[in-house]
């Protein structure tokens, strides 16, 4: 009985490292590149950026996807309400070598991924689960927001 009342306190315990980390994926630096980087509603849509990098991220390692779905549905929701791509959004207000930001963020998806024992560990402790979740709902509060590009 012990070891059953210990397992969901680790799951989660692994779940909350993973999600924290994702979360805390973009380093400081960045944060200090981005204009207005005190706007929440522009910090909302930078979290959605991040989160749609490390969605695809973990699609094309973990999945075989090399179609970036996630940060796709972010470039429709933007050339939609804003003429804007998400690529040039990341050009403005995160890093102007996009490419680069990409492949970063690949890099330490990976890293961390590697960290954490690997797709399979990930997958069975449920945190892609909340991955995705938090995708959506910072994807809802995006297209709600009032913020518009300067």
């Amino acid at each position: 009985m012990t070891t059953k009342t210990h397992l969901p306190t680790c799951i989660i315990s692994v779940q909350s490292l993973f999600i924290a980390c994702l979360l805390t994926f973009s380093p400081p630096s960045l944060a200090e590149q981005s204009v207005n980087a005190n706007s929440p509603e522009l910090q909302t849509h930078i979290d959605l950026i991040e989160i749609a990098l490390l969605t695809d991220a973990y699609n094309k390692r973990c999945r075989g996807i090399s179609v970036s779905k996630s940060l796709n549905q972010v470039n429709r929701l933007y050339v939609t309400k804003y003429s804007l791509t998400a690529n040039n959004f990341i050009k403005t207000y995160l890093d102007p070598d996009v490419k680069a930001l990409k492949l970063e963020r690949q890099h330490r998806f990976n890293k961390l991924l590697n960290e954490l024992g690997g797709c399979q560990a990930v997958k069975k402790n449920g945190s892609i689960k909340l991955l995705k979740k938090h995708f959506r709902t910072q994807y809802e509060t995006a297209e709600n927001s009032p913020w518009y590009p300067e």
